[in-house]
């Protein structure tokens, strides 16, 4: 059997899929350093010299599709019409396009998390009125990560693809989850990071996540709204949401119908494989339970990006040093574009995303 990876960025759940015995082929922006040797890699910038865009993403998987038996679409492609389009229903291990566009709808989502303790943040849509003071962002539903968002300047009304959401005060967070249709089963919840100088992230822009976050009357909030998300729009496989938390009171930001980055932490914390646990789910099959996550352990990620444009050294080295998402050596990379990721682990999430940074505030530096 063998299963085309297609998104933004495939090295995880490859990894993740090679492990669990697949064959696999794997296409994304970059095909870096550290793809499983197991993999048929391709890569739209270095192999075809194609810019990293999704339609040419989605144009360069047309030609994989037919010689594969299953696809499994990840970050970046799952709101791409055109890719939707090129990969009949019957072969894809993830969402339907009926199930990505339903949580896109706000409405919808407003009425389905009614009751489950968890709530929406007010939204704007084009051609309603404006309101007359407030803190709002502008954000492009169909676009994940925070990319996009900006503030808004409190005149410009929304375009066609925009909509204006209010500002919410808070710590991020997210949640990874399995789901077959109906049920769902939480694997955890993250302390999220975005626009982290630090790791000179734009603001806004996801660059991070560390498990787990170790409330229980969160995840009960959290367990009820991804239960009612996934029976209401019939979420399969492996699946996310991003929230804010104030004083304990969690506020959607945004469902991601395909896997999160986060789950690739709590396969190192729960002993599991993601991707097995993705396609097993997809076909309806959910454990019973997970495994519980030890005491005294987190794992982070955080994404180091570029804070000027840089020509990387040699990176065979990087793998034993904690880094993923390895670039190749000798490769260009311009500002404002992730260099690599991060991991590391601690006693508690504090502990590892200090950890992170500290990684971060000399690397890559010293090896470009």
């Amino acid at each position: 059997m063998k299963i085309l990876l297609v998104g933004i960025s495939t090295r995880a759940l490859a990894q993740s899929a090679v492990a669990a015995g697949f064959e696999i082929i794997s296409l994304d922006f970059f095909g870096d350093c550290d793809q499983p040797a197991k993999a048929e890699v391709h890569t739209l910038v270095l192999e075809s010299g194609q810019p990293p865009e999704l339609t040419a993403l989605a144009r360069s998987a047309r030609e994989l599709i037919p010689n594969v038996d299953w696809v499994v679409v990840e970050a970046g492609l799952e709101n791409e019409p055109a890719l939707l389009e090129l990969c009949p229903s019957e072969k894809r291990w993830g969402n339907s396009a009926e199930a990505v566009a339903g949580v896109r709808d706000l409405d919808r989502i407003r009425d389905v998390l009614r009751g489950t303790g968890m709530r929406l943040p007010e939204v704007i849509h084009p051609g309603e009125p404006l309101p007359a003071e407030g803190h709002y962002l502008v954000k492009d539903p169909a676009h994940s990560g925070g990319i996009g968002v900006h503030e808004w300047d409190g005149h410009t009304p929304p375009r066609s693809q925009q909509i204006l959401q209010s500002f919410e005060a808070g710590e991020l967070a997210s949640a990874c989850f399995i789901a077959d249709g109906s049920q769902a089963r939480l694997l955890g919840l993250t302390r999220q990071y975005a626009g982290e100088p630090k790791l000179s992230a734009p603001s806004f822009v996801w660059c991070g996540n560390v498990a787990p976050w170790g409330d229980l009357e969160l995840e009960r909030v959290v367990l009820d709204a991804i239960e009612a998300l996934s029976e209401s729009f019939g979420l399969v496989g492996l699946n996310g949401i991003d929230f804010i938390v104030q004083n304990g009171n969690p506020t959607l930001l945004e469902v991601n119908p395909r896997p999160p980055a986060s789950f690739e932490l709590f396969e190192r914390l729960l002993g599991v494989n993601a991707f097995q646990l993705h396609i097993n789910a997809c076909l309806n099959q959910l454990p019973d339970s997970l495994p519980r996550i030890p005491i005294g352990l987190a794992w982070g990620k955080g994404i180091l990006y570029a804070h000027a444009d840089l020509q990387i050294g040699d990176t065979h080295c990087w793998a034993k040093q904690g880094i993923s998402d390895i670039p190749h050596s000798g490769e260009q990379i311009m500002a404002g574009a992730p260099v690599c990721t991060i991991l590391a682990n601690g006693r508690d999430a504090i502990d590892c995303w200090a950890a992170v940074l500290a990684k971060a505030s000399h690397w890559p530096l010293d090896a470009i």
